[in-house]
């Protein structure tokens, strides 16, 4: 009984562990899908067919191939390329999503307060 509930521990354990410490292979996958072409109209460089996104994508296994975290990666493409070559910058400037929540509850909250002074 014990062997059972030891062998569905390490089989839950083996699929765990994929995702929390990903291969190079799927975080090149990754970061290639967030990173823009500058010279493509839109197209990530994982998408893009120019060699100029070939040579980004060459650039960016280097880097994950060399054991630079994702922080390290984010910083180099940014200060070379700007905010605009990720795909996904919310996930790193937070005032874009609390500024509108805060917004949206002073609004929420000044329609409650007006409906219930009327009644």
């Amino acid at each position: 009984m014990k062997n059972k509930y030891l062998t569905i521990f390490l089989l839950v354990l083996l699929m765990i562990l994929p995702s929390i410490f990903p291969d190079n292979e799927s975080r090149y996958e990754e970061w290639s899908k967030s990173l823009l072409c500058p010279v493509c109209q839109g197209e990530t460089i994982y998408d893009s067919p120019s060699e100029y996104a070939d040579d980004m994508g060459a650039v960016l296994l280097e880097q994950i191939n060399n054991g630079m975290t994702d922080d390290e990666i984010y910083s180099f493409w940014v200060s070379r390329y700007g905010e605009r070559i990720i795909t996904n910058p919310i996930n790193q400037n937070l005032e874009i999503l609390i500024i509108p929540l805060v917004l949206i509850s002073i609004f929420i909250l000044l329609f409650v307060r007006k409906l219930y002074a009327k009644k």
